[in-house]
């Protein structure tokens, strides 16, 4: 597994969601969480091995996930589509490679 391969597994995802951001730094990748209606970063998490970039977009892609299917949290996600959106998750995660 290598960044590279993280990051063309979740290409698609980083372009569709604005409020995520990876960024190359001189110590490993940086994710970072934005508000969406302001500039201000929320959260961030360093990377320095590809399966840690892998773990947190992953992560980040399944919350992303519910938030698109109920219209911005505007309902609960149903167990049913949650325990999808983590089957398809881990399916991504899978394509990263070991």
């Amino acid at each position: 597994m290598t960044f590279e391969n993280v990051l063309e597994v979740f290409r698609e995802y980083l372009s569709e969601d604005g409020s995520c951001e990876v960024l190359d730094t001189s110590r490993g990748y940086l994710v970072v969480d934005w508000e969406s209606s302001k500039n201000n970063w929320v959260t961030s998490r360093l990377c320095q091995t590809p399966e840690q970039l892998r773990d947190i977009l992953r992560s980040r892609w399944e919350e992303y996930q519910g938030y698109r299917l109920t219209h911005g949290y505007k309902r609960d996600v149903s167990e049913q589509e949650e325990q999808e959106i983590k089957r398809l998750g881990a399916d991504l995660a899978a394509k990263c490679g070991s």
